[in-house]
């Protein structure tokens, strides 16, 4: 056995690690950036390390039986004889970590949620568990969670701590509860959250514009587009800015595609996210001053018709976006996904800024929450470093079943559904991959490093991402318009979207720099299960009648009064003794 986890582990040597940075509230992207470029200083798994005893991949002398619960899809399908509760992940488990799985039980993925809340109430949990926030959150309340930073820190490996660090002090707020470590969690990638504006440079060049940076820059970019025609089709069909349609949100925590967050953020407005004001205390942001200010002049723009009359009607904002009719937008970096077929076509050039800027010249972004998937341990757990070992080792032996088969099984992940049954699943990146993959994709087009240079075992699709942009992009490397990338390659159809997004939706975020706006709070109170859903009903109502000329501005006031009223109050009291602790 240990000669084989020592052989596995030399294999896997190659697959470094890189210890994480995450940047502050504030800080300027574009110094900050890292690569993911190999140092002699960094960390790294050493064969003799891991194996050693109590390492992170040290198998246990006598079996551990671990006890887990699980959600399975119910259209996954196993390679034939296996199960669930009897498959090649866990038998490469029990034979190189002498770990036994035993599933107290399996459900539908529809009903883990309840399922768990069922084992909540009655304190029957197993002894490990993959869980969303608000399971984490109500385990931690009845006190049903043993602490894990002993365990974490003697047997997490340092790959999994580059992930979990990578997040910064976000992060480990969320993980920690009076000094100790509750929780391993799955680190959301940052720049999901971050949102920017995507505009037609096409049409900036062909009506002689500038890029946009301000508020006012925007509007009157804005009614270029729909008075001008644009399109040059001599009709009155084009829309300056696109919003979200019928079924999505003006505003949201984090990620938005089609939303108005940065029309929010530059007024200093954060709907929805509760925050703290100069003196320490907790305020909403959507009942504050700053935001009926951004209302008002949202409800000035809607008027003057710079953005979509059928805003919130509509059923779908990307249909007039793919057919060319529209402008500007407002979406996270992973947005030139949705473009796909435009970016394809060679006739839309989408470029991606932070704009409009506050005044006081700044960006503002809604980030999204650190992490929403943890690993939680059960308080009566004999074995919580078995959750470290469990995880390490799919960090460790993933890149090689994909070459060689689950452990002697033959069979392949992609036979096998990872997602579905390996045991504490999790996609675990850094946060901050996107910001490191643009950095590195960047330096590798200039000549500054080659692909040896680069650590791939903590950023996996950088090696491909490498070898595909040296493919589409043509000179000049540090221009990303349409025009400069390849577009009849046969990898362009499922390369070019990524490597858009990358570089262009991406862009903004390291070159120009934003300040990182945090909710203080995620969770939900005891009142929150009473109001929340009537409160949140009347904000987005209100919010859209406002907008689109149904009430007038006043009417904010007498919202902010009847949330009050209505439990809102009562929520903010529990939210700053939630915070306070």
């Amino acid at each position: 056995m240990k000669k084989k986890l020592l052989a596995l582990l030399l294999i896997t040597s190659m697959f470094g690690t890189l210890v994480g940075c995450s940047n502050s509230a504030g800080s300027d992207k574009k110094s900050d950036q890292t690569t993911a470029v190999q140092s002699s200083d960094s960390t790294k798994e050493t064969s003799s390390d891991s194996t050693a005893e109590g390492g992170p991949l040290d198998p246990y002398k006598d079996t551990v039986t671990i006890h887990l619960g699980a959600g399975l899809n119910p259209n996954t399908s196993f390679p034939e004889g296996q199960t669930m509760e009897n498959n090649a992940f866990l038998d490469a488990i029990k034979k190189d970590l002498n770990i036994e799985i035993v599933y107290d039980w399996v459900c539908s993925n529809t009903d883990f949620q309840q399922k768990m809340n069922l084992c909540i109430g009655s304190n029957t949990l197993p002894d490990i568990m993959n869980v969303g926030a608000t399971q984490y959150r109500a385990m931690l309340k009845y006190g049903q969670l043993q602490p894990i930073t002993d365990a974490y820190n003697n047997y997490a490996s340092d790959m999994l701590k580059s992930f979990v660090s990578s997040g910064g002090e976000q992060l480990t707020d969320m993980i920690t509860q009076d000094g100790q470590m509750m929780a391993v969690p799955a680190p959301n990638i940052k720049a999901g959250g971050v949102n920017v504006m995507w505009i037609r440079q096409d049409w900036l060049d062909k009506l002689g514009l500038e890029v946009p940076h301000t508020l006012e820059d925007l509007k009157a970019v804005a009614k270029a587009f729909v008075t001008q025609d644009p399109d040059g089709n001599g009709k009155a069909d084009t829309i300056g800015i696109i919003g979200p349609a019928n079924s999505g949100l003006l505003t949201n925590i984090g990620g938005n595609l089609w939303g108005l967050d940065p029309i929010f953020g530059s007024f200093k407005s954060f709907p929805q996210y509760w925050l703290k004001d100069q003196s320490g205390d907790i305020k909403y942001g959507s009942i504050q001053p700053e935001t009926k200010e951004a209302l008002g002049e949202l409800a000035s723009m809607y008027a003057e018709g710079l953005i979509d009359p059928q805003m919130l009607i509509r059923n779908d904002s990307q249909e007039p976006t793919l057919a060319g009719n529209v402008g500007i937008f407002f979406g996270p970096w992973w947005a030139g996904y949705t473009m796909a077929d435009s970016l394809l076509s060679g006739k839309i050039n989408w470029q991606a800024y932070n704009a409009p800027l506050a005044a006081d010249g700044k960006y503002y972004a809604h980030m999204a929450e650190p992490t929403t998937q943890y690993v939680v341990v059960n308080k009566n757990c004999k074995n919580p470093e078995a959750a470290m070992k469990i995880i390490n080792y799919l960090l460790y032996t993933e890149p090689i079943w994909v070459e060689t088969g689950i452990g002697d099984s033959g069979i392949t992940p992609k036979e096998l559904s990872t997602s579905d049954a390996y045991p504490l699943f999790n996609v675990y990146d850094n946060a901050d991959e996107i910001e490191v993959s643009y950095d590195t994709l960047k330096k590798y087009m200039n000549g500054e490093i080659t692909e040896d240079d680069v650590d791939f075992s903590t950023h996996k699709l950088l090696k491909n991402d490498m070898e595909a942009i040296k493919v589409l992009k043509k000179e000049p490397f540090d221009d990303y318009s349409l025009k400069y990338w390849d577009l009849n390659s046969d990898i362009a159809p499922t390369n070019l979207p990524r490597l858009i997004s990358i570089m262009v939706g991406e862009r903004p975020s390291v070159e120009e720099g934003y300040e990182e706006i945090y909710s203080e709070f995620y969770g939900q109170t005891e009142s929150m299960e009473s109001y929340w859903a009537n409160l949140k009903k009347m904000e987005d109502e209100t919010f859209a009648k406002i907008i689109m000329g149904q009430a007038s501005i006043d009417s904010f006031d007498e919202f902010v009064s009847n949330w009050k009223s209505q439990g809102g109050d009562k929520i903010l009291e529990e939210i700053k003794a939630e915070v306070a602790k």
